[in-house]
């Protein structure tokens, strides 16, 4: 839901393909490395134990940095293709109930466009991951079902969200892979049938209602979860509302959903300013203040939240 730019690498693959290398290169950099009187190095320094982590029963599948390096290199010469038609920094906008993905150029004009399928959505807040054909919200848009892909996990980071979604749009036969960010979540989309020639120079959004309740239902669940500190549920509401408004002045600002998208967008701003941050002066003074929702405020914004809900799902 937010604005990004088309041009933007998906640096993780990077990450995750530098990470695999480095232990043969600190490995090599010391055997080569002597210091003045040493004897020549018989055989290279045994590599560091590697970092242990806790075991997992269903661990998601990881692309190995071979497979990594291949959908890097996609993404780079996806972002040839754009630069040639002059289209690498133009807005991109999402219609995932007609599959559309499209680059708008800056009088609002398509540029260039391809099919999109969704394959994930991760949320970086709460380390959770679902596949798209288990997400009610984005099963009627994605790929096929991937059956050795866990349909959901809650212990996944920013790498291995990418690792996942390489793996999905591997198997699903995608030509690219783009993360589409939104305010909370990462929704990875599978895009194939890139033209420059698009069917309709126009591009008119389509609901924002799916989208819309993502936000408000993983808002929702945050608070009734208790696993989030109060300034962070305060983050999370403003910019969520701070995203939708934006949406209704730049994205939809000539269709019917400016108005229902401001009032939201207004709404969670103002119960965003309900959750009591202290200031460094009353800090100073040693007044108490919880570090986390108390019950009466989570119940109250909870409700406010589920009445949202039930209004854009009238629409969904």
């Amino acid at each position: 839901m937010s604005k990004a730019r088309a041009g933007s690498k998906p640096k993780p693959t990077k990450k995750a393909a530098a990470k695999a290398t480095k232990v043969g290169r600190k490995t090599t950099s010391k055997a080569a490395a002597k210091r003045p009187g040493d004897e020549p190095a018989l055989a290279p320094n045994a590599p560091e134990m590697p970092e242990v982590r806790s075991a997992r029963t269903e661990p998601p599948p990881a692309a190995d940095a071979s497979l990594v390096k291949k959908w890097a290199e996609r993404g780079a010469a996806l972002l040839r293709e754009l630069a040639a038609h002059g289209a690498e920094d133009h807005e991109y906008r999402v219609d995932l109930k007609d599959g559309r993905f499209v680059w708008l150029d800056p009088r609002g004009r398509v540029s260039a466009e391809a099919r999109a399928r969704a394959l994930c959505s991760y949320a970086p807040t709460t380390s959770s991951l679902t596949m798209a054909w288990a997400d009610p919200l984005l099963r009627a848009a994605s790929v096929r079902p991937v059956e050795r892909l866990p349909t959901e996990r809650d212990d996944v980071d920013e790498e291995e969200a990418w690792g996942v979604a390489i793996a999905a749009a591997e198997a699903s036969g995608a030509e690219w892979l783009y993360r589409v960010a939104a305010p909370h979540s990462w929704y990875f989309l599978a895009l194939s049938d890139l033209s420059f020639q698009p069917i309709s120079a126009s591009f008119t959004p389509g609901s924002p209602a799916g989208l819309v309740l993502l936000e408000l239902e993983a808002s929702r669940r945050a608070i009734r979860s208790g696993a989030e500190p109060a300034v962070v549920v305060r983050e999370r509401l403003a910019r969520v509302g701070s995203a939708l408004l934006h949406e209704a002045e730049y994205a939809y600002r000539s269709t019917d959903w400016v108005s229902r998208l401001a009032r939201t967008g207004k709404r969670l701003e103002k119960l965003a300013g309900k959750v009591p941050v202290p200031s460094f002066e009353s800090v100073a003074k040693g007044a108490s203040s919880s570090e986390w929702l108390s019950p009466d405020l989570a119940g109250s914004l909870d409700e406010a939240l589920g009445l949202l809900v039930d209004e854009w799902r009238l629409f969904a």
